[in-house]
């Protein structure tokens, strides 16, 4: 059983058959990312959603503890274990720096340095939600392009076969605008899917992000709040000078 497209493209000149090479070079590399990122983007949306459903009933940052490798190594979970990092380094700083008098700009420094930080590990945990989607939208804008010169090739050979043999019957033609039909069709299979999913990973990249960041800010309002339970817990505000040792339940003043 014979297809024509097979065989008017086997009969294609040299510059349409490498146009197509390049077209189904450039279809594998897009279908590859677009598996790879849907995948991924699913994934990180399970992972967050089991996360953010044990965060949200956690009591403090000691429980990141209880959870699974697996739940910790979600996007949420990374940027959580940061945040929990910050909290036991500024009660660590608190503990050790003895000779602070003004406890409102030590607490106000040590907050601003623990935002930087989750910032930080925020900006490069989610630098990898829309990894290669960029590649994508290059192919949905180069491959037509490719496909053009293909079809003015095409075109081109009709013209230049009309004029050497002095005829424009159809056996003259058709060669010609087989081909530049041919490159135009490939040209658009392949950069229709890459512009239809560049579009879908991209907002669900910014989907993922923007949960990020909403978990971001609630992580953060967490930490001062669990700092703010650690210094005045033990002690009314007005008479307290130090920060509590979590682990022994005293309150710690500097000088002691």
């Amino acid at each position: 059983m014979s297809i024509p497209i097979l065989e008017m493209t086997m009969k294609m000149g040299l510059m349409g058959k490498l146009v197509i090479v390049i077209m189904i070079i450039l279809s594998l590399v897009s279908w590859a990312i677009i598996l790879n990122r849907m995948f991924a983007l699913k994934k990180i949306a399970a992972a967050n959603s089991l996360f953010r459903g044990k965060y949200d009933r956690m009591q403090n940052f000691t429980d990141l503890e209880k959870m699974s490798h697996m739940e910790l190594g979600a996007p949420m979970g990374q940027l959580a274990r940061v945040t929990a990092a910050e909290h036991r380094r500024i009660i660590d700083d608190a503990q050790s720096h003895r000779g602070v008098r003004d406890w409102s700009f030590f607490l106000d420094s040590q907050f601003t340095m623990a935002k930087d930080h989750i910032e930080s590990a925020f900006t490069g945990i989610i630098a990898t939600f829309d990894k290669g989607i960029f590649i994508l939208a290059t192919i949905s804008s180069i491959a037509p392009f490719i496909g053009l010169w293909g079809t003015v090739w095409g075109i081109m050979n009709s013209f230049y076969e009309i004029g050497n043999q002095g005829s424009a019957s159809l056996p003259v033609v058709a060669p010609g605008i087989a081909e530049a039909l041919i490159t135009t069709i490939v040209g658009l299979a392949v950069a229709i899917p890459a512009l239809f999913f560049y579009n879908y990973c991209a907002q669900k990249a910014e989907r993922a992000a923007d949960e990020m960041e909403e978990f971001k800010d609630v992580a953060v309002v967490r930490l001062k709040r669990e700092i703010f339970s650690a210094f005045y817990s033990a002690a009314p505000a007005q008479n307290y000078t130090g920060a509590q040792n979590s682990t022994q339940a005293n309150t710690y003043r500097p000088g002691n």
